[in-house]
Formats: C-alpha cells, structure tokens, sequence
C-alpha cells in the first residue's frame, strides 16, 4: 500500500512540473518567426542598361526569370542590329510604355547555340571617301577655329582638319581615347585647347615639338578610326 502511494506522489510532481509532456519548447511567437517570411518585391515596370563605349553590334537579350516552383529559366531573342552605346537600353512591360513601339517578343523556346553558332552574320558595312574633296561646311555639321590656319569641322562621326601642313604620322592612345595628329612643323606654337563638346569628339589639344607639331583630338569612347587626306587638309572617320 505504501508503494502504490508513494508511486501516485512521484507521478503527481513530474505532471506538475510539465502540465503536457508533448508540448515542444518553442513559443508561439518563435513559430512564426521562423515559419512567416516576409517577402518585399515591388511590381516590375522598367529597368535601363547603359553598355560601355565599345560597344557597336548588340547580338542578343536575354531575361532570367523564377518560376512558380521555384526553378530558374531564361530567354533569349536574337537582335544583330548596330548599336549607338551613348543611348541606354530600356526594357519595360507594355503597360508602363503603351506609347512606344511593340516590343520584341522573346522566343518560347531557347534557339539551339549550334544552329546560331552556324549563322554567317553580315560584316559591318565601311564607308570609304570615294571623292576626296573639302566638305561642305554650310550643310548640318560645325566649325570650329584653333588658330588662323588651322580649323576643324564636325559632322556626325567624321572630324575634318583644314590645314596647309603635312601630315607626318598618325596613332591612336587609349586611357583616354585619343587620336593623335602630327604635322610637319613650320611655325611655332603655344599650347592650346579647343572644346568641342560634340560627340564623339570632347575637345582638340595644340601642341609645340622640336621638328613637329600635334593636335590631339580627345573621344568620348572607344573607337577605331580611318584618315584620308584632300587638297585642303585631312578627314578622320569614327566607327
């Protein structure tokens, strides 16, 4: 009899010290915490890219998306068009841009990379100065004074030095881009800058050597260049 009571009291004290032996030792409050995660993400509308001075030919776009169960796909649509890098790209939802024009539609299915491996794109078309003559300089473009006989005339990506002197030699420096001019020196000259503030080309710097003078003319970006001489001077083409 004493040890049916004794073994009714330990098994008093052990319901009192946890009222339900299957309760885990986590609040309420702890659940949530670890349960609800709140996720803040707005509605897309639009988003820009600026590409870098390099850039000439944009070849794709690509949208990395999330599905519903989770996984990540991403689609790609062929471009093959020229590019002007000063201009962002924008990439918005027909709702946000109602007033521009359609916008391309990406592909259901991912285009096989061998098949457009194996698609020739065309080479980029290069203008050459078939008439080497001195520009008109009272059509579209603008011209600018150095020093009394030395001028230039800007036209779109073409840059125009009139000049009496001859060329001796000509190259182009990076960081930042420049072209680089030199004319058999006759006279000398002080230093001098000209702004032009016209892209592609920013300004034109004047300097004094012993045996040649130069003129730097300072880019926006990265470009490769022709020069081809006339009567009147020489012409310089960006692409």
């Amino acid at each position: 009899m004493q040890k049916i009571l004794w073994l009714f009291l330990s098994l008093a004290v052990i319901l009192e010290a946890r009222e339900n032996p299957f309760e885990t030792n986590m609040s309420p409050q702890d659940v949530g915490q670890t349960t609800q995660i709140k996720e803040e993400r707005t509605d897309f509308v639009n988003a820009s890219l600026t590409l870098p001075s390099s850039a000439r030919i944009l070849k794709s776009a690509s949208v990395t998306f999330q599905n519903l169960d989770g996984s990540i796909s991403e689609e790609v649509v062929g471009i093959e068009k020229n590019i002007d890098w000063h201009l962002p790209l924008i990439l918005s939802n027909a709702k946000a841009d109602a007033n521009a024009s359609s916008p391309i539609a990406l592909p259901v299915n991912v285009p096989d990379s061998k098949k457009s491996a194996e698609k020739k794109v065309p080479a980029p078309k290069e203008e050459k100065i078939t008439s080497l003559i001195a520009p008109n300089t009272n059509v579209e473009g603008s011209t600018f004074k150095l020093i009394d006989n030395l001028s230039f005339y800007i036209n779109q990506n073409e840059i125009t030095i009139f000049t009496k002197d001859t060329k001796v030699r000509d190259f182009l420096i990076a960081d930042p881009y420049k072209v680089v001019v030199d004319f058999k020196k006759v006279n000398s000259y002080a230093t001098k800058t000209l702004d032009f503030k016209k892209a592609p080309f920013v300004s034109a710097t004047l300097g004094d050597h012993d045996d040649f003078y130069r003129i730097a003319i300072l880019l926006d970006g990265h470009y490769r260049y022709d020069i081809e001489a006339f009567k009147g001077g020489y012409i310089i083409k960006l692409k």
